[in-house]
């Protein structure tokens, strides 16, 4: 039980940024992808506000304060990058047809509709999220992979710090 625990915790480690900050449509963190004299944007560009400079995630992988607490690798950070690539435009498709589901079952609930309606959608709704949480496991079985058994100990322990400090926690990517 505690194995299943453990392993299901490490897997949603491996996939949340490792900030609580919303990502861009590619899920990648633009700011650290500029050189830090830099400021993101379009040359000659003001500078965004303050509030919406600190929104895209620095996922763990590819934020370059992670990846020396961490001791990952540039070969590593790319290997997992591409399983994320791989893997989050269908997470995120899923995530889109489950929040469908969801919302239709809702309105059949508050429309009354008849039970054995609401019993088929309840079991599309399961399917969908059936379907997520295995794809989701599969992307994070594979990004373990490409780890040590030491980093992902340190990846486990840094995400439950981050937890334990009031970090957001979205288990599928948006």
């Amino acid at each position: 039980m505690i194995q299943r625990k453990t392993a299901w915790a490490l897997a949603a480690l491996l996939l949340i940024p490792a900030s609580g900050r919303a990502s861009d449509s590619c899920g990648h963190d633009q700011a650290a992808q500029q050189p830090k004299n830099q400021q993101p944007g379009k040359p000659g560009e003001k500078p965004a506000d303050k509030a919406n400079e600190h929104r895209a995630p620095k996922y763990w992988w590819i934020d370059p304060e992670s990846r020396a607490e961490l001791g990952i690798t540039d070969a590593q950070s790319a290997a997992v990058e591409d399983v994320w690539q791989k893997s989050a435009p269908k997470l995120r498709e899923g995530r889109a047809q489950l929040e469908k589901l969801e919302d239709a079952l809702s309105e059949m609930i508050r429309s009354d509709a008849p039970e054995t309606t609401v019993i088929a959608q309840i079991e599309k709704v399961e399917a969908m999220r059936a379907e997520l949480s295995k794809a989701r496991a599969i992307m994070i079985y594979r990004m373990n992979k490409v780890l040590k058994p030491e980093q992902r100990e340190k990846v486990k322990a840094k995400m439950e710090r981050r937890d334990r400090d009031g970090g957001r926690r979205d288990p599928l990517p948006r």
